[in-house]
């Protein structure tokens, strides 16, 4: 009977050690990609103040109490049959 429990302690300890080594290399794996996306974000460029932002519209700079915004309105035509055009650039937003 003591071979039994001792047997089933050993068996219960094994596996209890192989459960918590694999939990450790799963949160290594899981731990490995952390961050990436947080200095890739940091190491793009943002757009200054009244730079053009049409195409990337989330991209302003941070003020100095507040980020920017991107502002757009459309082109003044010189032809009336031409076709508007949206012009964006960051500006900095007013307190409402």
């Amino acid at each position: 009977m003591t071979k039994i429990i001792l047997c089933l302690a050993l068996c219960a300890f094994t596996l209890a050690h192989a459960l918590t080594e694999g939990k450790k290399d799963a949160f290594e794996n899981l731990l490995d990609g952390y961050g990436e996306e947080e200095v890739a974000r940091a190491n793009k460029q943002c757009l200054l103040r009244t730079h053009e932002c049409t195409n990337n519209r989330h991209g302003c700079c941070r003020g100095e109490y507040m980020k920017d915004e991107c502002t757009c309105f459309y082109a003044e035509k010189k032809d009336p049959k031409a076709k508007d055009v949206e012009v964006c650039s960051c500006q900095q937003t007013l307190v409402k």
